[in-house]
């Protein structure tokens, strides 16, 4: 005779299981459409990736919303995904497909060197910074940060590390971020806008083009968007050594002994390079 105690807990953990695959669900349609709604401000890539085929990376890719997308253009040769397994705390990947090479791992702990992926026209950055968080079997035990800011900023430049090392010449960089509305005189917005302007500032610096995409139908109350790159200048990113920039900024995040975030100095060495035009923007936003 089966224990009342034991019962509960199986219908505990069934309907845990089962809010876990519908969130899965959401989340990837979510994706699918939000990149619909990219490609369409973009003219579905029309000149931005070679007609006769392109590859792409999809770092933090489950459950496989973006990839699925792209998966179905008939341009699209390969991807590559990196995701967290879902036995250390990731979502689990929804997406099978015969040209899709998925990678698990942790995005704190491979470098450049580790990536299955070689050459790609296209990367999407959309990794989540889990930790505390439950997205399907566990919690998030890997590398810890001091605080949220720490983490969030230390996964972005993460990303950027990672996907542009495998970015080639005139290629697009997708990715999410977030704006920080406060009063001007909160220290963590003022410390918000100048990381973002260093990180804007770079990013128009190596791309051609730099235009945000705000979705109409997802997340539309929040302060995300997406942002796409596109005319990538490889030979700028070797030449300026942005990959050892952005490894050098993301080792301080991880092991850095100051606490609070609104004194950590990010992408500092990219004031060099901001113009009174980007500051101009930021400043009427």
């Amino acid at each position: 005779m089966e224990q009342p105690l034991y019962n509960e807990y199986a219908a505990q953990l069934a309907d845990q299981q089962y809010r876990a695959q519908y969130e899965t669900e959401v989340h990837f349609q979510k994706c699918f459409g939000v990149m619909d709604e990219l490609f369409e401000a973009h003219d579905y890539l029309i000149g931005l990736v070679p007609e006769n085929g392109f590859r792409f990376l999809d770092l933090g890719c489950a459950p496989g919303g973006f990839s699925s997308y792209l998966l179905q253009d008939a341009r699209c040769q390969m991807g590559f995904g990196v995701t967290l397994p879902s036995s250390l705390g990731g979502f689990p990947m929804r997406l099978r497909c015969p040209n899709f090479l998925l990678q698990q791992g942790d995005l704190f702990e491979l470098g450049p060197q580790d990536l299955v992926a070689k050459e790609v026209h296209v990367c999407i950055c959309d990794a989540q910074y889990m930790r505390n968080e439950v997205a399907w079997d566990e919690k998030y035990t890997g590398v810890r940060c001091r605080s949220k800011q720490h983490g969030v900023w230390a996964l972005l430049v993460k990303q950027f590390w990672l996907g542009l090392s495998r970015l080639l010449p005139g290629g697009m960089l997708i990715f999410r971020f977030g704006w920080r509305d406060g009063p001007p005189e909160d220290l963590a917005t003022v410390w918000y806008k100048q990381c973002t302007l260093r990180l804007f500032a770079l990013l128009h610096d190596l791309f051609a083009q730099v235009k945000d995409v705000k979705s109409d139908h997802f997340n539309a109350l929040q302060s995300s968007f997406y942002v796409c790159c596109s005319g990538f200048d490889r030979r700028k990113f070797e030449d300026r050594e942005v990959a050892k920039l952005l490894g050098n900024t993301f080792n301080y995040l991880v092991t850095t002994r100051i606490g609070d975030p609104n004194q950590l100095e990010i992408l500092q060495q990219v004031d060099s390079i901001r113009s009174p035009a980007m500051m101009s923007t930021f400043d009427e936003a």
